[in-house]
């Protein structure tokens, strides 16, 4: 039996669709952990925003999509989170990077949204805050000044990241109020809508109840790409920010 999943594709548009949540053969990071970053998303955003030896950072890795991904295309990595999965992590808070000023040549992350799961026992871990509440916000503006700070000028970062629905509850956009906050450090380059899978997307009893109820179930997360802006005087190499006749590396 043929268990291997497709090659993935250069997605064209600002709407991105998988057919799995792994690539090839084998696989990248852990498709049970809770909240796994589609290896799709970064696969396609590291052949258009990195180039070979780049050194690639994630400040709240998980179970590692983004190292496999980015070895697997020749790329450098480094993956911090607070509760490390696997001995290639380091245990840090991503308000806290060890890293130096401007080392790395792209930051992806995949923050919690809101407190709706246990990532962790640690006190430090962002994914027991609700975003409903300030400490919410304050926690990722911390986070988010850090990627700016070991960010290269010159180079890009994206932030991929669902909004909040709870029952009984306010919405809560947290996808835009994130954008407000990189705005800050970044300057835009585009805003992607990539399609949720999800077996509770297809259950009966929660279709029936959001229609029932007059809800709607989350069916996409944002992807944002943003650039650091270069130095002043400072010549931007040879990925270009908003298109190139560069070959995809």
């Amino acid at each position: 039996m043929n268990n291997r999943r497709p090659t993935p594709n250069f997605q064209v548009t600002t709407l991105w669709d998988f057919p799995s949540q792994n690539y090839g053969g084998g696989a990248q990071g852990d498709t049970g952990y809770k909240g796994a970053t589609p290896s799709y998303v970064i696969w396609n955003l590291l052949r258009r925003y990195t180039l070979p030896n780049d050194l690639v950072v994630d400040p709240m890795v998980g179970s590692g999509t983004t190292l496999d991904v980015s070895r697997d295309l020749g790329r450098r990595a480094l993956g911090y989170d607070v509760n490390p999965q696997r001995p290639d992590v380091f245990r840090v808070d991503a308000r806290k990077l060890p890293l130096e000023d401007s080392k790395a040549d792209f930051v992806f992350v995949d923050p919690p949204y809101s407190d709706h799961v246990d990532y962790s026992e640690d006190p430090r871990c962002i994914g027991k805050l609700n975003a409903k509440e300030r400490p919410y916000w304050d926690a990722m503006e911390q986070a988010i000044g850090q990627m700016n700070r070991v960010l290269k000028p010159d180079r890009y970062m994206a932030l991929y990241v669902g909004d909040s629905l709870e029952k009984g509850k306010r919405f809560i956009p947290i996808g835009f109020e994130l954008f407000a906050l990189l705005r800050k450090h970044f300057t835009p380059v585009d805003m992607v809508a990539v399609v949720r899978h999800n077996r509770t997307l297809e259950m009966g009893n929660y279709r029936m109840a959001a229609e029932e109820q007059n809800f709607f179930l989350r069916g996409f997360h944002h992807l944002f790409i943003m650039y650091k802006e270069p130095a002043k005087g400072q010549a931007a190499r040879a990925v270009a920010m908003f298109g190139s006749s560069r070959p995809l590396a």
